[in-house]
């Protein structure tokens, strides 16, 4: 079965296969599976999982990373989530499928519900609260659409993320505007940004760690996996 892979982020992308897709556009990354990079947010994610679908790939995963809403998770931290929660559904995971992956991947793995949301979860906060709500250990902005599409089509989806921020710790407001919706940065709005919020430039030092300590957990993965080991 081909497998149609929804990445938000072009460094995301760049786990997978060293030519990243243009915006908005996919590519054939190994037989029987094509990755597309859509940008952040639920909508574009959506689009892109539908397209998959119109090329004719049979299952569908979203893939990178996410914040962690549950207390005690470090970046870096692998989630194969079981269920998908979004805009009020509950989007059960491929369960065969999913059990197949983790037992590739040989090392902890957290499998609790991830939350899609519509914006990005900047405030501690706000993490905490939505924790408290809806019982999600992560949160992201694409998963639960393409899981949505995947419901639809009745096809298998699944999730693999790595967390970047901890739940105790506000983003700074300078990352917010320091890269574009592919995460490609915006060296201007991030100039103009500190400009006005120097003491932000610690905490997006951190932050570039915890993303790299993220992508080091899915490259070391997807090793791990690899383009057959993926397969629904």
């Amino acid at each position: 079965m081909s497998l149609g892979i929804v990445v938000a982020l072009a460094a995301e992308a760049r786990v997978l296969t060293e030519t990243v897709p243009l915006a908005g556009e996919g590519i054939d990354i190994a037989p029987g599976l094509r990755l597309r990079l859509c940008g952040m947010g639920p909508e574009a994610a959506a689009q892109a999982a539908e397209a998959l679908l119109a090329e004719g790939a049979g299952a569908l995963l979203a893939f990178g990373t996410a914040g962690a809403l549950a207390p005690a998770l470090r970046p870096g931290t692998l989630l194969l989530p079981e269920r998908v929660l979004f805009s009020g559904r509950d989007y059960a995971v491929a369960t065969p499928w999913r059990s197949r992956v983790a037992a590739q991947i040989h090392g902890e793995v957290v499998s609790g519900p991830l939350l899609t949301a519509a914006m990005a979860c900047a405030r501690s906060a706000e993490k905490r609260a939505l924790h408290a709500r809806s019982g999600a250990v992560a949160v992201d902005m694409e998963s639960g659409a393409v899981a949505a599409v995947a419901a639809a089509a009745d096809k298998p989806f699944l999730a693999l993320r790595a967390l970047v921020d901890p739940v105790e710790r506000d983003l700074p407001r300078s990352a917010l505007v320091a890269v574009d919706a592919y995460g490609r940065l915006r060296p201007f709005a991030l100039l103009a940004a500190l400009a006005r919020r120097p003491w932000e430039i610690a905490a997006l030092l951190r932050l570039g760690r915890e993303m790299s300590a993220a992508l080091q957990s899915l490259r070391s993965a997807w090793r791990r996996i690899g383009p057959v080991g993926i397969a629904p």
